[in-house]
């Protein structure tokens, strides 16, 4: 178990007791997130959110929408206080009420605890949110069980913001989330060929469970040293210079940049999609593509404000 005291992002040993904690996975840390850490809010308490390093269930492969850096980094943005990462491993088999009994209320001493509508724990999700109000309520300490959030007529979810990434249709992504969806992976050395084509790029593998964008071209921005950056970002296996390799990666052209951003985490946010990935037939008309997807992100910032 991990504790940080937000935004300083600086580890401790413990929580200052009476604080209100938002619990669940918080996989993209969308709107109806946001909300619940309203609500945690709402009676002036320290806020602090419980939530897992990684989420592994067994037999189910669901790509994840942000790592445990990316959920630390948006908890900061929505005014946390504390964040609490569990290894999932470390709880996967305690029993429900032992959850409550044993471990939430004596080591956090919450004064307040919220929870999703469909929230789920303790071993194979035996509890749901009523049972854990009604075991905090025994120990004298308030629970608040938050109704789904909707948008344009649909509750918000994780489950929600994966199919449209998984789609591409990042728009809809954005309006789920309240922040695009973005990556910030390390850049890995490639073949260098945009360097010479005059296009310079930069290439960011995923890890392993992360969720895949649907392959393409997307307008993008790219933050550096705090600045923001036009970009078109390619999702898929580059298919005129890989040589028909299915490695799959972001390969990223930042407009109007020059530098050297080897090794250096970047965040990549995605906010439209532009075209479907293709092969061309040489370097030269995917340089013209690639000159003309820049372009088209430029015209699409410039009528959307969304930089």
């Amino acid at each position: 178990m991990i504790i940080y005291k937000l935004p300083e992002k600086c580890t401790v040993s413990s929580l200052p007791q009476g604080c209100a904690m938002a619990l669940g996975n918080f996989d993209g840390v969308h709107k109806g997130h946001q909300r619940l850490f309203e609500l945690a809010g709402e009676k002036g308490h320290k806020r602090a959110v419980w939530t897992f390093t990684t989420l592994a269930k067994p037999g189910v492969a669901v790509p994840y929408l942000t790592d445990m850096q990316a959920k630390l980094d948006l908890f900061c943005r929505y005014g946390l206080d504390y964040a609490v990462f569990e290894e999932f491993e470390d709880v996967r088999d305690t029993e429900y009420n032992d959850f409550v009994a044993k471990y939430l209320v004596p080591t956090f001493k919450p004064s307040r605890v919220v929870c999703g509508f469909n929230f789920r724990f303790g071993r194979r999700g035996a509890g749901d949110a009523q049972a854990l109000c009604a075991l905090l309520a025994e120990r004298g300490v308030e629970c608040e069980i938050m109704s789904p959030v909707f948008f344009e007529s649909k509750a918000v979810s994780s489950s929600a913001v994966r199919d449209a990434v998984l789609m591409g249709e990042m728009e809809q992504a954005m309006a789920l989330l309240g922040h695009p969806f973005a990556l910030k992976f390390p850049v890995v050395e490639g073949k260098k060929l945009g360097r010479q084509m005059g296009m310079p790029t930069i290439n960011q593998d995923f890890p392993a469970g992360h969720i895949i964008p649907r392959h393409g071209v997307y307008a993008c921005t790219v933050t550096v040293d705090s600045e923001v950056y036009l970009a078109v970002s390619n999702v898929g296996t580059r298919p005129t210079v890989s040589g028909g390799a299915s490695h799959v990666n972001c390969e990223t052209h930042i407009i109007d940049y020059e530098g050297d951003l080897y090794y250096k985490e970047i965040k990549v946010e995605f906010y439209g999609f532009l075209r479907d990935e293709i092969r061309f037939d040489s370097i030269d008309e995917l340089t013209a593509q690639i000159n003309k997807d820049a372009i088209c992100a430029k015209e699409y910032f410039a009528c959307n404000s969304r930089r």
